[in-house]
């Protein structure tokens, strides 16, 4: 991320979320700071209630801005609006007073660091102190009475600012990093970080939304002799085995979803009701599996099979293609076994409702 730029859409977004109640909460304080000041000023009575009630709706205006905002930029032009009015008030406030620099250069100073890690991007904060500075502080420099005059003043506003970038940044380094951590942990959650596939609870969350919008075949595939390639060849072999199914059922163009289960069991869905194309399909990927090899021993796979739909339901699918896995194991590996698309007991049932 470079130093202008606000990051990809996702982290925008996630700022949003992360910066909006603290934004809208730091422009209140400093509303209620401004009201208070009218209070505690002694000129603070004699301040036109008309300009005094304009510039508290301007403010709160980009408070509701920031609050009602739906992207970055909205919470950003927000902020913006509140800061100018707020300057704009205490600036207005500080006509009557002669010592500029003991009321304006605080305000400054304050209002740069306070808003500093509210904003995303350093672009609108720049921008966004200078005009601060620029209300509060354009005549300070003609006007102050301090020994060594408007060179103290200089170095004052270029600490404040540098050190407002300084929290700038630093703030968002940390949501950046934030977000990056997230990211990866909700990856592993859903993702197997050996063959980069779905994981169990990945799949099996995307096949309840995925077979009520549209029905399938379920498969449940496991890789034959894996224990064999394991001791023959190492664990090493062994993982590269999997990762090769894995790649296979990937690129399967048959395939709406794929995931592993766990150890060398994987599980496929295609979203198609004629048992010839599902039975097509996979003698197709064990055809592929089996060109691959692991040292010298090609790699086998048996495959059960089960019709899914909102009738038959999750579970009850996955128990029957785990039947017919366990047939095509008995009945001599590296082959498909289909489940009936309803078990006898529904057919049964069937009969006798008809």
């Amino acid at each position: 991320m470079t130093l202008f730029d606000a990051g990809d859409a996702d982290f925008q977004q996630q700022s949003l979320l992360e910066l909006r109640p603290i934004s809208v909460w730091t422009q209140l304080f400093g509303v209620a700071c401004w009201l208070a000041s009218l209070v505690i000023s002694p000129t603070g009575f004699h301040f036109p209630l008309a300009w005094a009630a304009a510039l508290t709706g301007w403010m709160l205006l980009g408070t509701l801005l920031s609050q009602c905002a739906r992207q970055l930029w909205q919470m950003t032009l927000g902020i913006l609006l509140n800061i100018t009015a707020l300057a704009t008030a205490f600036r207005l406030c500080s006509l009557a007073t002669t010592d500029l620099v003991a009321l304006l250069l605080p305000i400054a100073v304050c209002i740069t660091l306070t808003m500093a890690p509210v904003f995303n991007n350093t672009l609108p904060f720049l921008c966004g102190s200078a005009m601060v500075w620029g209300i509060l502080d354009h005549d300070v420099l003609t006007r102050t009475r301090i020994h060594g005059g408007p060179n103290w003043i200089l170095l004052l506003i270029a600490a404040a600012m540098l050190s407002g970038l300084i929290l700038q940044l630093l703030f968002r380094r940390l949501r950046l990093n934030g977000y990056r951590l997230r990211a990866e942990l909700q990856e592993l959650a859903y993702q197997d970080p050996l063959t980069g596939i779905d994981n169990r609870r990945s799949l099996l969350e995307k096949l309840q939304a995925q077979y009520l919008r549209a029905p399938g075949h379920f498969l449940m595939l496991d890789v034959d002799d894996f224990k064999q390639i394991n001791d023959q060849f190492g664990h090493e072999s062994g993982d590269l085995a999997l990762q090769e199914v894995a790649a296979v059922l990937n690129g399967h163009p048959a395939a709406a979803l794929c995931g592993r289960l766990g150890g060398e069991e994987f599980g496929l869905f295609i979203a198609e009701s004629d048992p010839l194309r599902v039975a097509a399909a996979a003698k197709d990927i064990i055809r592929q599996v089996n060109a691959c090899k692991v040292g010298s021993q090609s790699l086998g796979i048996s495959i059960g099979a089960a019709w899914l739909d909102s009738r038959t339901g999750l579970a009850a699918s996955l128990k029957r293609a785990d039947a017919a896995l366990y047939e095509a194991k008995r009945s001599g590996k590296n082959r498909m076994v289909l489940a009936l698309r309803h078990s006898p007991q529904e057919v049964r049932a069937h009969r006798r409702a008809n």
